[in-house]
């Protein structure tokens, strides 16, 4: 069993479960991910913020169908052929590559015209794929610098209302379902502030924080897969009504990619806590289409 599981475990057992056994079984994983904060070099199919998107010859470049008519700014690409080593429940493809665009005109911050202000590609074959040339009509500073995404493993408490799917079977009682709830978020919330914390007193000079363990690693904004953390609603049931028109759906929600744009460290729109949200229906992973992806935006 991983380490990095049983620390999850260890902090589970300091509190009262009617069925611990339930809870622990409770643990997912999910896919954590770091963006390099100096600018990289570019390569033609790694994961990563900005530079020039990956895409096949002749590839045409997104263009907002209201509003300005403008074109759309090249934002991520993930390589699933480096994501798999990491992807231990084999949910994604074998290999691919998977482009995000966004508006560089809407306030992407919020809702309106969301399905305009983002475009999601996939290609599945990277043999013939090659750097696309940015075109000049996009502002200077929606010309993100390129910037390596790498990827480690982790594990959580399924949040709602996932944890409550697991009444179902009778794994766990309601009061275990509320318990997951609140020490998820008491485990999650606790590690942001070590980790805020450390950056803080790197940057000016002084002595980090000791933690108790190594808790703090397993958590971030950034993730793929798993249960992100939700600014406001919850995302799983916001995607199912807009997806299925019906909240209940929200079970056939996966949480494709999930991260906090922070404009200010130069791989996001925004410098005011925007969190974008990518989600996918099971099944349309399961067969490897990525043409009804839908962004969701929430903000702080």
């Amino acid at each position: 069993m991983s380490d990095l599981k049983n620390l999850i475990i260890e902090e589970i057992k300091e509190y009262e479960w009617d069925k611990i056994d339930g809870v622990i079984k409770s643990i997912i994983p999910n896919i954590i991910f770091s963006v390099d904060e100096n600018k990289s070099t570019q390569s033609l199919l790694n994961s990563r913020f900005g530079g020039k998107p990956a895409a096949p010859s002749g590839f045409k470049w997104p263009v907002q169908s209201l509003g300005q008519k403008a074109p759309l700014a090249f934002f991520f690409q993930l390589n699933f052929e480096e994501i798999k080593p990491f992807d231990v429940e084999n949910i994604f493809p074998k290999k691919g590559i998977l482009l995000c665009f966004a508006s560089v005109t809407d306030d992407i911050m919020w809702e309106d015209d969301l399905e305009d202000a983002f475009k999601i590609y996939f290609f599945p074959d990277t043999e013939n794929l090659e750097l696309v040339d940015i075109p000049n009509n996009i502002p200077d500073d929606q010309k993100l610098a390129t910037r390596t995404i790498t990827f480690k493993n982790s594990f959580q408490l399924p949040r709602y209302p996932f944890n409550f799917a697991l009444l179902e079977d009778g794994h766990i009682s309601e009061d275990d379902a509320d318990g997951i709830d609140q020490v998820s978020g008491d485990m999650m919330s606790e590690a942001i502030n070590i980790q805020m914390q450390t950056k803080m007193a790197l940057e000016s000079g002084l002595k980090p924080p000791t933690p108790k363990n190594d808790l703090h690693t397993l958590f971030s904004h950034n993730i793929l897969l798993g249960v992100p953390f939700s600014v406001q609603h919850y995302i799983a049931e916001e995607w199912a009504e807009r997806h299925h028109e019906d909240d209940d759906m929200s079970q056939n929600y996966v949480n494709l990619i999930s991260f906090e744009m922070k404009g200010h460290e130069g791989y996001g729109f925004s410098s005011n806590g925007a969190h974008l949200y990518l989600c996918i229906d099971k099944e349309d992973l399961k067969n490897n289409d990525f043409s009804n992806v839908i962004a969701l935006v929430q903000n702080t």
